[in-house]
C-alpha cells in the first residue's frame, strides 16, 4: 500500500517512491528507516508461518453499497490509479471501527504480469487491489492515523486471470481518462464489496506496514485467500493504459511494475481464519523486486 495513495494532503515528498534504480527499493532504508526495520509488508504466505485462529470472524463492511447518484474521484497520482472512498463506508469486526479512505491497485507489466505484492506459496498473482481504511475510533482522519501502530486497516484481493469481471470494469471502464498523472475523473457509485471475494470469512490476518516509503508499520492487513479474476483483456489495459508522467511530458513513462518485493518476515505468525494447509511452497517463485521495465 502506497501513502501516497492516501490522499492529497501528504506532502510531497512521500509521492514518487522508484522500485528501481539507484533510488530504487533496496535503498529506501537509507533516507527512510522504517523501510529497513520490523514489520514490513508485503510477505509470502506459507505453510511454516500460518497460525489457525478461531476466534476470526467473517468481515462485515457497513456503506459499501454506494448508490449510483454518487460519485467516486478517480485519480492517477503518478504511481497507481486511486479512487476515493466515502466516509460512510466502514469495516466492522476489528478491534475498532475503520473507515474507508481510498482504494488502489498495484501490477507488473505485459512481460512480466506477475504484480501481486504479497505472494502464497511463493506464487505471485497477475495483480493486487488495496482497500484502504483509518482507525476512526480513535483518530479524525488518515493523515493523523498513517504512522499509529493502530493506525490503518487494509483489504487486499489479490487478482488472476479468469472471466471478464464486469464489477472491475466500473473502474477500468475509465483508465483513459486518466492515462497521465494528475488527471482525474468521476466515477458512478456502486457496490464496492463486488470488488472482494465471495468468501469473507476465509483470509489471512497480521500486522505490517505501509509498501513504499516511509513504510510506517501502521498497517493491520486482511488479504482475502480466495483471488477474484479479471480477463485477460482487462489485465492488458491495467498494464498498459497508465502513464507516470504528464500529458505534455517529452519522455513518457508507462506505470508498470508498482509493487514492493516480497519482505523478510522472521520470528512472526500470521493468523488465519481457516484450517486447510496451503500448497507446498515454491522458493523460486518469490520474487525479490526483479523487475523487467522500469517502474515509477
Amino acid at each position: 500500500m502506497a501513502p501516497e495513495t492516501l490522499g492529497p494532503a501528504l506532502p510531497a515528498v512521500l509521492s514518487q517512491p522508484n522500485h528501481k534504480g539507484p533510488d530504487g527499493e533496496r535503498a529506501w532504508s537509507k533516507k527512510y528507516p522504517f523501510c529497513g526495520g520490523v514489520f514490513q509488508s508485503p510477505i509470502d504466505f506459507h505453510n511454516e508461518i500460518l497460525q489457525y485462529d478461531s476466534t476470526l470472524a467473517p468481515l462485515e463492511m457497513g456503506g459499501y453499497n454506494v448508490s449510483s447518484t454518487e460519485q467516486f474521484i478517480l485519480t492517477n497520482n503518478g504511481h497507481s490509479v486511486r479512487m476515493n472512498l466515502p466516509p460512510t463506508m466502514h469495516i466492522r469486526n476489528l478491534p475498532s471501527q475503520y473507515t474507508a479512505a481510498q482504494l488502489h491497485l498495484h501490477w507488473g507489466n505485459t512481460n512480466n504480469p506477475e504484480g501481486s505484492e504479497h505472494t502464497v506459496s511463493g506464487r505471485h498473482f497477475a495483480a493486487e487491489v488495496h482497500i484502504v481504511h483509518y482507525n476512526s475510533d480513535k483518530y479524525p482522519d488518515i493523515m493523523t492515523a498513517v504512522d499509529k501502530s493502530d493506525g490503518l486497516a487494509v483489504l487486499a484481493v489479490l487478482i488472476e486471470i479468469g472471466p471478464f469481471n464486469p464489477s472491475y470494469e466500473k473502474i477500468f471502464g475509465h483508465f483513459q481518462d486518466v492515462k497521465f498523472r494528475d488527471q482525474e475523473t468521476l466515477v458512478p457509485g456502486f457496490d464496492v464489496q463486488e470488488l472482494l471475494p465471495d468468501r469473507l470469512d476465509e483470509y489471512f490476518r497480521y500486522e505490517g506496514s505501509l509498501t513504499t516509503p516511509p513504510c510506517y508499520p501502521s498497517v493491520l492487513w486482511t488479504v482475502f485467500r480466495e483471488p477474484i479474476q479479471i480477463s485477460q483483456e482487462q489485465l492488458l489495459v491495467l498494464e498498459t493504459a497508465l502513464y507516470c508522467t504528464q500529458p505534455n511530458d517529452p519522455a513518457p513513462v508507462e506505470m508498470v511494475n508498482n509493487f514492493r518485493r516480497v519482505q523478510e518476515f522472521d520470528e512472526r505468525l500470521v493468523s488465519v481464519s481457516f484450517r486447510q494447509a496451503l500448497p507446498k511452497r515454491n522458493q523460486s517463485n518469490t520474487k525479490i523486486g526483479i523487475k523487467l521495465n522500469t517502474s515509477c
